[in-house]
């Protein structure tokens, strides 16, 4: 502890900015960490709290996917000896068209017994309605709300409440407001009842449920109740309902997989800059470590010293981290619900961040271990210091010809092992091996990289300003081994920047070009402005009538719900597959077309979607084993198609098979091709005409919808953003670090060239030459290990995340907005730096040693 008071404490005090940029260097990482993973954990927690808040006393729940099932599943359940109460649920979301209020989570009830598992406190009176359901059936269109949703909009027993429903806005009747807490504060407070077959009406359910919530009898082992329900309803889902969180959460499994990477690389840069800072505190110091070595003090000493000061700066900037991860989780929570509800049609709010005690503790040890690691190397090497040569000046930022030696020596075997992952490419960690030795790679030669590249610029340097630049260049060349330390940790995030940049433009060439094969039709109609909304359905009758408009010549119908597949909820796309076979035709991947829409249109077998084979490890011929209310059924993969329409993938299947097995004749989308010479806006003013007020009902043109799904798509990559302005914070913290220990081990230079005569000026560009120099080497290198970070990317994506075969594309587009941007960050983080210089003392800088 005398040591740490009377050596690292001083340091602290006379390098303010140094030791600051050390803890911001880990607050960085950890913050990214916490902020995204807080954030997921957030809205999974919130949804999971929804369906255990309205779970109420639920033991089991029985569901067929989002397809439904027809009413007289519930009446063989509630015969089976061992259930005691066993009521229908519609749960769904609704529009309530209020300003700033957004999505009403709707539950359908039978009130004659969902009384016995649900708890309705009703405030301010009203409790006839609970204990007398024949009251609330008799009265059309009532509807309990929760107390906080009747707060916010001044609602009151008997107040009206505008819904959407498939036959228009209907004004529905408050007949009791929920007291606050229980069930009344699922989703976020905005929670509304209504009866069973008021929901079947307003969502177009027809004389279906979604499921039926049961309590088994005294007595009986829930197990056992479930195992018998099972043998009974083979091809149903009997789960408990916290099952309906585990599916949440493999629903925003692609977005946790790009927390988790984008979080390690953080972390990774953040352990960069802390070797950086440590390895030329190591260097400055190295006379008072001559000293001590001197006065006795054992290698140990010396380790332990450097390891104590980073452990102090690692717990400051984890603490730091972790507060403002907290900060940024609230934020990024309510874009994930948003995202998620725009991807697959599922909304959640996520007012309250999820603050689990565990997550804090691990990013707390993860940003103090990581700290550690990267200040192990410099503590290693400051307390093999010669004391002999420990006052000898500048020659630590130099590399030895045996260094550089070892380091190639080092980079060609980790390339021999790159070479041998990728030829066992097909082993399940041999590609993440395979990436991390590539990035080995890229940090063993980065000094020798960034001297030849320096000495490349020098030059141009000179050209440009042929005094400053000359001076700029030569002290680069001069300290190779503190150069490297930035550059490596701008390395580092460009070649994420360019990875997730490339991801994310292939993918949205994919897409694009998907998008102009599959939403080839003129006009679609549907029950939102969000075709990914599945709450409301149409009946099978709305198809002929569109059909018979005038200008009309084919319409399409498109179910599309998702059912468990291998654990995982995959949708279902039910179609007419001759009229899709001729209509969109889908690049083939295995199989050939004909005879995979052939098959299915007999009922013989399901065309997959690619990343569905791929996730899922299936390929052309797998039998699968799919859930229905007809029970389980096998069937083959008879196609395999590129196809976007889902990020867990997709199965194809005949309308008519889907019908015959789930006994759903109901509709999410009408596709409609116009007949040559029709106008659509035309078409579009006759349907409305003929069925606005009949039905709940959206007609979008081509461009509109293709508009819809490629803006979700850019919300989705929206993290290559975030992705560039953590690249120019690690330039920004990087260059500021590494400039202001070139100012300091220069002093007495700077110095004397102003005592020569030197111009404040000369300096200043001298300084910022040297910061941009580092910014453009660091800028290069980071495209040339991202181009390489590119191909991992896209196989990590295909195999592992996606499932999608995707095409290499560089972003361009990307690297040229890097170019200003980073070189524009180095030099701003120069003026700092520059000014320190111009303005400290000239006898103190020639005294200086």
């Amino acid at each position: 502890m005398t040591l740490l008071r009377l050596l690292s404490w001083q340091y602290v005090r006379k390098h303010p900015l140094r030791s600051c940029m050390t803890i911001a260097g880990i607050v960085l990482g950890v913050a990214v960490f916490v902020g995204m993973h807080t954030a997921n954990q957030s809205v999974v927690a919130a949804f999971r709290q929804t369906v255990d808040r309205i779970a109420g006393s639920t033991q089991l729940q029985i569901s067929a996917g989002e397809a439904g099932f027809d009413e007289q599943v519930l009446e063989r359940v509630q015969a089976l000896p061992e259930v005691a109460v066993a009521v229908p649920i519609i749960e769904s979301v609704a529009n309530t068209g209020l300003a700033g209020q957004g999505n009403l989570l709707i539950l359908g009830v039978d009130m004659t017994g969902d009384g016995n598992l649900r708890d309705y406190k009703l405030a301010n009176g009203g409790e006839e309605v609970i204990d007398d359901p024949l009251v609330f059936l008799a009265q059309p269109l009532s509807i309990i709300v929760s107390e906080t949703f009747a707060e916010r909009n001044h609602l009151a027993v008997n107040s009206q409440l505008p819904l959407k429903t498939m036959d228009g806005t209907k004004p529905f009747t408050v007949r009791g407001i929920m007291k606050s807490g229980g069930l009344a504060s699922a989703f976020g407070g905005n929670l509304a009842v209504v009866d069973i077959y008021a929901a079947q009406k307003v969502f177009g359910r027809g004389r279906r449920f979604d499921r039926i919530d049961i309590s088994v009898k005294e007595g009986v082992k829930v197990a056992d109740a479930q195992a018998k329900l099972q043998a009974l309803l083979a091809g149903f889902e009997v789960e408990s309902p916290g099952a309906r969180g585990s599916q949440f959460e493999s629903l925003s499994r692609v977005y946790a997989m790009s927390a988790n990477i984008t979080s390690a690389f953080a972390l990774f840069i953040g352990m960069f800059i802390i070797f950086n800072t440590f390895s030329i505190a190591v260097g400055q110091r190295r006379s008072e470590i001559g000293i001590l070595r001197t006065l006795g003090a054992t290698r140990g000493h010396i380790r332990a010293l450097f390891l104590i000061e980073s452990a102090v700066a690692g717990a400051i900037g984890s603490a730091i981290g972790v507060a403002i991860g907290l900060v940024i989780a609230r934020s990024m929570a309510a874009y994930i619900g948003d995202l998620l509800g725009d991807v697959y049609g599922i909304a959640q709010h996520a007012d309250e961040i999820s603050t689990d005690p565990r997550l804090i503790l691990i990013a707390f040890l993860i940003g103090v271990g990581t700290t550690l690691a990267g200040a192990a190397v410099p503590a290693w090497n400051a307390a093999r210091i010669d004391p002999v040569l420990a006052l000898q000046k500048g020659r630590y930022q130099m590399l030895s010809l045996g260094e550089r030696y070892a380091r190639r020596i080092a980079a060609g075997i980790a390339f021999a092992g790159v070479l041998g992952c990728l030829a066992l490419a097909k082993l399940p960690l041999s590609l993440y091996i395979a990436y991390g030795l590539t990035i080995v790679v890229a940090l063993l030669l980065a000094p020798t990289l960034s001297l030849f590249l320096t000495r490349v610029f020098r030059p141009i340097l000179r050209k440009i300003l042929p005094v400053e630049g000359a001076l700029a260049a030569d002290s680069l060349i001069r300290s190779p081994r503190r150069t490297s330390g930035a550059v490596a940790a701008l390395m580092l995030s460009l070649a994420l920047v360019v990875a997730l940049g490339g991801v994310a433009r292939s993918s949205y060439q994919a897409i694009s070009a998907w998008l102009s094969v599959a939403f080839n039709p003129d006009l679609f109609v549907t029950t939102s402005d969000r075709i990914t909304d599945r709450s409301y359905r149409f009946p099978a009758s709305v198809g002929p009538v569109l059909k018979g408009i005038p200008g009309v010549e084919e319409v399409q119908t498109v179910r599309t719900p998702r059912v468990i597949v291998n654990g995982s909820p995959v949708m279902l796309i039910a179609v007419e597959t001759e009229s899709s076979a001729r209509r969109v035709p889908l690049p083939v991947v295995a199989g050939t077309s004909e005879e995979m829409y052939r098959l299915a249109s007999e009922g013989k077998g399901v065309i997959a979607s690619e990343n569905f084979a791929v996730l899922y490890h299936h390929k052309l011929g797998d039998s699968l084993t799919i859930p229905s209310p007809d029970g389980d059924l096998k069937v083959p993969i008879v196609g395999i198609i590129r196809d976007y329409s889902d990020q867990q993938g997709s199965l194809l299947m005949d309308r008519a098979f889907y019908v015959q097995h789930w006994h759903d004749d109901t509709v999410n989308v009408y596709r409609l091709y116009l007949k040559a010479g029709a106008s659509a806006d035309t078409v579009k003013t006759k349907i409305l005409d003929e069925l606005a007020g009949q039905h709940r009902i959206f007609v979008l043109g081509n461009a509109a919808l293709r508009a819809y799904v490629l803006d979700i798509a850019n919300q989705w990559f929206g993290l290559t953003y975030v992705q560039i302005a953590v690249a120019v914070l690690v330039a920004i913290l990087g260059i500021v670090n590494t400039m202001t220990v070139s100012i300091t081990d220069r002093r007495r230079e700077l110095g004397t060239l102003q005592a020569i005569g030197g111009m404040r000026l000369q300096i200043r560009r001298t300084i910022w030459l040297e910061a941009m120099s580092i910014g453009a080497i660091g800028l290069v290198l980071g495209l040339l290990l991202g181009s390489a970070s590119l191909y991992y990317g896209l196989e990590i994506s295909r195999r592992d995340l996606l499932g999608l075969r995707l095409d290499y594309q560089f972003p361009f587009g990307i690297a040229a907005v890097l170019l200003p941007v980073i070189i524009g960050a180095a030099f701003l983080s120069s003026l700092g730096p520059a000014e320190t210089a111009v303005r400290g003392s000239l006898v103190e800088a020639l005294e200086y040693e």
